[in-house]
């Protein structure tokens, strides 16, 4: 994010702008709740409805979020439902997934069981609201923004992964301290794969205009920032308030058309030499969904990390596909 973008997502959406938007959260769980619960006070739907296989847990989450509300200056309806009443959305937030084993599980070992959960759901659910723009959060990021994709059909521009936007912030986030400069005024991406082989683009990292020199000290934030995560993981067994402010950025910008420019994961068609992967790239995303997928001009070094980045991503898709028919 720029220091603009940051700025603008502490900006509350006027209720005129957001208009009737009903958002619907699939999956209700440590993740899917906070993420509920951040559209709710931040205003951003008008309908929010929460869908869970295990409704008294959505029904719960949705009586104690409505009232929530009622400290927060817009109004905002909440309720739990059946698929069903998740018809109409103009948002699909997927949250879904299967219980995690253990901290140190790569992310793509969650991909047999979130294939055959969205497999399951999503393209019945899609096809009740089939002018919604997907927002994807359940791992492996990419591999299921790829699934999605096929499940249901829609144009890439309206399936969005939060991607490498969590691991940005957490990578500027350790930069800042090491440089001395705050956080929302560097622009620095972390591209690729949502896992093991994402990378730091440095060499067109910048603030203020000037580059941000590539030392050995700031290629090896970008593997701490990878971990990070993790250490949060094994502790707590999950993460959800970074998850949460990431689709809280993606929504305002979808809500307001604000067009913010932020690193997320899409159907990658032909850069880098890559092509029919989901990876993340800094996107201009707005009311209709992605607008520009944006093409930097990266080092040859860098180029090789991306597709390296899609051939992991590439070998779980391929190996998970089967798993969408049965």
């Amino acid at each position: 994010m720029t220091n603009d973008q940051v700025r603008h997502s502490r900006f509350v959406i006027p209720p005129d702008i957001i208009g009737c938007m009903k958002v619907s959260v699939i999956g209700i769980g440590k993740v899917g709740s906070t993420v509920a619960f951040v559209m709710a006070r931040e205003g951003l739907a008008s309908e929010l409805v929460l869908y869970n296989r295990t409704r008294e847990i959505a029904r719960a989450d949705a009586i104690d979020i409505q009232q929530a509300v009622a400290f927060v200056p817009h109004r905002v309806q909440v309720r739990d439902g059946s698929i069903e009443d998740t018809a109409s959305s103009d948002v699909l937030i997927v949250c879904v997934g299967v219980p995690t084993k253990s901290a140190d599980q790569d992310r793509r070992e969650w991909a047999n069981g979130n294939t055959r959960l969205i497999a399951e759901l999503m393209p019945r659910i899609a096809a009740l609201s089939p002018d919604a723009i997907i927002i994807n959060v359940t791992n492996p990021n990419d591999v299921i923004c790829h699934h999605l994709l096929t499940l249901t059909k829609l144009p890439w521009q309206r399936v969005i992964g939060t991607g490498t936007l969590i691991d940005s912030a957490r990578f500027r986030e350790m930069l800042s301290d090491q440089i001395g400069i705050h956080a929302v005024d560097l622009n620095a991406y972390v591209l690729g794969e949502h896992g093991d082989s994402a990378f730091a683009a440095l060499s067109i990292a910048h603030s203020g205009g000037e580059h941000i020199d590539a030392t050995p000290t700031r290629q090896r934030m970008i593997e701490e920032a990878k971990q990070s995560a993790w250490e949060v993981f094994r502790v707590k067994g999950y993460t959800n308030y970074a998850v949460a402010m990431a689709v809280q950025l993606i929504m305002q910008s979808i809500a307001g058309d604000l067009r913010f420019t932020m690193p997320v994961s899409v159907l990658i068609q032909g850069y880098c030499g890559v092509e029919d992967v989901c990876l993340s790239v800094p996107c201009v995303v707005g009311r209709q969904g992605v607008h520009m997928r944006m093409k930097p001009r990266l080092s040859a070094e860098e180029e090789a990390l991306f597709r390296h980045s899609a051939s992991c991503v590439r070998e779980t898709i391929v190996r998970t596909t089967p798993l969408l028919t049965t």
